[in-house]
């Protein structure tokens, strides 16, 4: 029962290492509006010159928030760095913490 405490860990942090690995393929993403180099909203992936509008207000009908896609494409950067240290730290200790226990468990001949 106790090798659950390290088990789960494990496992969430080798999920979180594969998130990492996917975070950085490909362009950003724009999780809102998607201004190409002329002004017009386009669909596609994000590209160099394109800007993506972050919030928008209502009232007035403008972008209040922008990124360019250097911007964006640091953001992503930034975020897998987070995921690879949490997927690390949760490897990390579920192993050593599953290894210790099964170790300490096993029954003596």
């Amino acid at each position: 029962m106790i090798i659950a405490f390290f088990v789960v860990p494990l496992a969430w942090g080798v999920i979180t290492l594969l998130r990492a690995a996917g975070a950085t393929h490909g362009g950003p993403d724009c999780p809102w509006l998607q201004l190409g180099e002329d002004g017009e909203e386009n669909p596609r992936k994000m590209r160099q010159g394109y800007t993506c509008v972050l919030d928008y207000n209502d009232h007035g009908g403008d972008s209040t928030g922008t990124a360019t896609y250097r911007q964006r494409k640091y953001a992503q950067e930034v975020k897998r760095g987070e995921l690879l240290g949490q997927g690390l730290l949760y490897t990390l200790y579920g192993a050593a913490g599953t290894a210790t226990t099964v170790i300490a468990t096993r029954s003596r001949r």
